[in-house]
């Protein structure tokens, strides 16, 4: 009986993950803008195979080059934060998210528009998403439209889209897929540097471990001028192991800032990664009143942050970071630590008792 129970939240997560329809690349399909809505200009880098069918569309396809896009993607005035209103049918600009502009951009052309408006010699400033597992290209283009928009700021906003098969049953390719990626972001995050650009990043699930992984790399070249311009590193529900990342963190540069981690005790996502993984905690679910939590948070120079208590949009509590964009006006008033000394901060569900040393900047989170 203790086994059925015990596999029961397993079962229920592959039913959440597999009862809606997916968004297809049709989603893409560049319309006519409209007045009335927002448009928000996304940089995209990534390394999947072009659809050869469907213009400006990604397969899950591993590709050894890099290409780099400028997407501007609508939102309809009818947004409700932190919600992505998918097209039903044709893209319509005035009831759902659309593609407005897309062109491709040389490697020179992207690191240029990554500084935004700083002019010579001043740095620019970019937030930089880097998706889960379990995400197709359109999916990871417009979640990080939808945290743009909602969090009403004005730095650039970067994809870094790797190879993802974008199906529940996918979680070993993926995790070969991040591992094959881990070369490119640290070349993406290389010519940020060179170009003077300083980046906040915001990793989540599987995207974490990539990240982690890529900083650690770069660490352990002795790259510590890009390590150095990462100005903050976010890991939203984490998908790593804890043994593992204090070995990622013991041979990685310090950065400027602690590194923040968004972790849910409830995150079903993560419980079907420990099984499946066979892992006995990950970062992403670690339980913010447990001593041992708060002593890590000290020990590697971390800043954990529950967000148990933000509305998850899909039941499985593991996209509750997409509703921190929408909550971003009211992080800004600030508020006192209630576990001040311990490294470890909570948020709350509705912005109204936040201990945060951070805000959502770049569309992402920085200080």
């Amino acid at each position: 009986m203790t086994a059925v129970r015990s596999i029961y939240p397993v079962l229920l997560l592959f039913a959440l993950l597999s009862a809606c329809a997916r968004p297809g690349p049709s989603t893409l399909a560049v319309v006519t803008p409209i007045k009335g809505a927002t448009e928000v200009s996304l940089l995209v880098a990534t390394d999947r195979v072009p659809d050869a069918k469907i213009d400006g569309a990604f397969t899950a396809g591993r590709s050894d080059t890099l290409r780099y896009l400028e997407v501007t993607v609508s939102v309809p005035p009818t947004h409700r934060a932190p919600n992505i209103e998918w097209p039903r049918g044709k893209p319509d600009p005035a009831t759902s998210f659309t593609v407005v502009g897309r062109r491709t951009l040389t490697r020179e052309e992207f690191v240029a528009l990554s500084r935004g408006k700083a002019r010579s010699p001043a740095f620019g400033r970019a937030g930089i998403f880097v998706h889960g597992y379990n995400y197709s290209y359109q999916e990871a283009l417009f979640r990080l439209a939808q945290m743009t928009a909602d969090s009403k700021v004005a730095d650039r906003a970067i994809l870094f889209d790797w190879p993802s098969q974008a199906e529940v049953t996918g979680y070993v390719a993926d995790r070969d897929s991040a591992a094959f990626a881990r070369d490119d972001l640290a070349t993406v995050l290389t010519d940020l540097s060179d170009g003077g650009v300083k980046t906040t990043v915001l990793a989540h699930s599987m995207g974490a471990w990539l990240a982690v992984e890529a900083m650690r790399q770069l660490s352990l070249m002795g790259e510590r001028k890009v390590v150095r311009s990462v100005d903050q590193l976010v890991l939203a529900s984490p998908d790593i192991d804890i043994d593992l990342l204090k070995k990622q963190l013991a041979v990685t540069d310090r950065l400027p800032k602690p590194i923040v981690i968004l972790a849910s005790k409830d995150d079903l996502a993560l419980a079907l990664s420990k099984r499946l993984a066979g892992s006995a905690a990950t970062a992403g679910s670690l339980d913010i009143d447990d001593p041992r939590t708060r002593e890590l948070a000290v020990k590697e120079n971390l800043d954990i942050v529950d967000i148990s208590k933000l509305p998850s949009m899909n039941g499985t509590n593991h996209d509750r970071f997409a509703a921190l964009a929408a909550v971003y006006p009211r992080l800004k008033e600030g508020f006192s630590n209630p576990v001040a000394g311990t490294g470890a901060v909570v948020l709350n569900g509705v912005g109204s008792a936040v201990s945060a040393p951070f805000k959502l900047g770049g569309a992402l989170l920085s200080q």
